[in-house]
Formats: C-alpha cells, structure tokens, sequence
C-alpha cells in the first residue's frame, strides 16, 4: 500500500472506531489508528491483509482480514467499516462476499453485542455465503459482550 492509502486508511480507521467506542460496554481499546497496536502490520506482516471497499464511485470502507497463519486456526474478520454514507448500498455485502471467495475456509469475526446494525449486517452477510450453519458463540471480551460468528465458505467451484 502506497503511503496515500496508508493515510486515507488511518482516517478511515478513526472515523470507525469513533463509532465503535459508542458500541463498548467497558473503555478499553484503541480510539484512533495511532493507538491501534496492530495497524503497522498490516503493512510489514504477510498474515494481515488490508483492503479498501472500493468500486468506480470510489472508497467506501475498509476491512482487515487475519490469515490462518496469524490465528492458529481460521481466517478472522479483525475491523471491517463501511463509511455511513455507502451503508444500505450492498457494497459491504459485496465486499465481505469477494474477500470470503479470495480466501475460502474456515471464518469468524466478532461483533459488540449492543451494535444491532452490525448484527443484521453480518449475520445477512454470513448466511448468504456460507456453506453450513453458521455458529454463534456468545463471548465476554475486556470491552464487553460480543457475539463470536463462525461459519465456513466453501471454495467456488
């Protein structure tokens, strides 16, 4: 990523977690990008991915996505944001749908219990690409309740 898209994602990461502090039931956790411990890696480490939600019209978004290789296990959805404007375009659904084919397997992300938008918009996400049930898994995080989804997306034939 050129150091202008590295910027334009720090900006957008602040924007999203000044919205997600709302969603936070304990005041724990990064407030901008220049306290988000694992933004630099995303840049230096081969098992993070950073993306723009991007189409002709422009940026919409981000998303950070975890390899197996970092997790142990399982591809993990870490902070995915779609800009307010762009929300109820289809282009977040697009977006986790082209990232969940890229990288087929086994997938979880986790989402604040009290963040309904969110909840909505994953578990639409989830169902329409899954292959199987997708788990839900209720958690207790050092920033409050979250529910944990796990689901598996099959590679395209």
């Amino acid at each position: 990523m050129r150091d202008a898209d590295r910027q334009r994602l720090a900006a957008l990461m602040d924007d999203y977690l000044a919205e997600l502090v709302g969603h936070r039931e304990h005041p724990v956790g990064s407030t901008s990008s220049r306290d988000y411990t694992y933004f630099d890696a995303y840049f230096t480490e081969t098992c993070r991915h950073a993306f723009f939600l991007r189409d002709e019209a422009g940026i919409h978004g981000f998303a950070l996505i975890r390899s197996p290789e970092s997790t142990g296990t399982v591809w993990h959805v870490a902070e995915f944001y779609v800009a307010p404007a762009s929300r109820r375009s289809g282009r977040g659904r697009a977006a986790a749908a082209a990232i969940w084919r890229r990288f087929p397997g086994d997938w979880e992300l986790q989402i604040h219990l009290s963040n309904l938008a969110a909840m909505t918009f994953w578990r639409g996400c989830t169902a329409a690409c899954a292959d199987g049930p997708v788990e839900e898994i209720a958690i207790e995080s050092d920033d409050g309740r979250r529910i944990q989804l796990d689901f598996h997306v099959a590679p395209q034939a």
